[in-house]
């Protein structure tokens, strides 16, 4: 918390009755909370909702997305690439770039590139608050217990745990019964815990945490990939970062520990 503070971020040491005036939809869990660190100039989103809207300013700008389509294969010709094999024809361009979150060291490996990526199960719930009569009103982690809950408007999202199970997505109600539990005792009246939907997805992790970007060994093949558990908090910054690569201009944003 105190490297955010240092780059601008307000944080505030609250105790437990501030908490509870913060949000009154903890107040039934009152005594089993110490304290709280509270950044009222962090903010949460909507990552699905955002990428259809951009999706769909890129196509109106002239872009074109090419969904349910699998990349087969990438073709090198001297120190670049030539184009990319799909499963519905080949794509050429004049660059290109490797976003594939935990799918990208496979791919990479094919055209001699290692990657030290690597694929961390995370688990999550999207629950509706139905007509609970006490939602909560700001996202929130329960650092004890490792889970995040945040309102997306008629709904929580909450995630937790993280486990090495390869490229393994599958899952079972008891894979979520722990952070269903944590959730249920903060905001027993916040939502409709029944009609929670369970997802599994795989966090491209590197070993300093740090996303892999710049070009290696194809003059024509930028990394924007490996950005663990907030791609989305990191995209914005990162886009910027490729596109001025890619451009050929110094990036906007400091590349001081970024490129191997």
């Amino acid at each position: 918390m105190r490297l955010l503070e240092s780059d601008g971020q307000l944080i505030k040491v609250l105790d437990r009755d501030a908490i509870v005036a913060l949000d009154p939809s903890l107040a039934s869990a009152r005594e089993k909370i110490a304290g709280g660190i509270h950044c009222p100039t962090d903010e949460t989103g909507d990552p699905a909702k955002f990428t259809r809207a951009l999706a769909a300013k890129v196509v109106g700008r002239g872009g074109e997305i090419r969904t349910g389509t699998t990349i087969t294969g990438i073709e090198t010709s001297g120190d670049g690439v030539a184009q990319v094999m799909t499963d519905k024809g080949a794509v050429k361009g004049d660059a290109y770039v490797l976003a594939l979150g935990s799918y990208s060291p496979l791919i990479a490996r094919t055209i001699g590139l290692s990657l030290p990526i690597y694929p961390v199960k995370g688990y999550s719930l999207t629950i509706p608050i139905g007509n609970r009569p006490a939602p909560p009103t700001i996202a929130a982690i329960d650092e004890h217990n490792l889970v995040a809950v945040s309102r997306f408007g008629d709904r929580l999202r909450v995630t937790a745990t993280a486990e090495f199970a390869g490229y393994d997505t599958s899952h079972k109600p008891a894979d979520f019964a722990f952070m269903k539990g944590v959730t249920e005792e903060l905001y027993p009246e916040g939502a409709d815990y029944d009609r929670a939907e369970m997802w599994a997805g795989l966090r491209p992790m590197t070993p300093n945490n740090l996303p892999e970007f710049g070009q290696r060994r194809l003059r024509n093949l930028y990394l924007n990939t490996g950005h663990g558990h907030i791609g989305w908090t990191m995209s914005h910054g990162s886009a910027r970062i490729t596109a001025d690569l890619i451009a050929g201009r110094k990036p906007a944003i400091s590349m001081d520990g970024l490129l191997n």
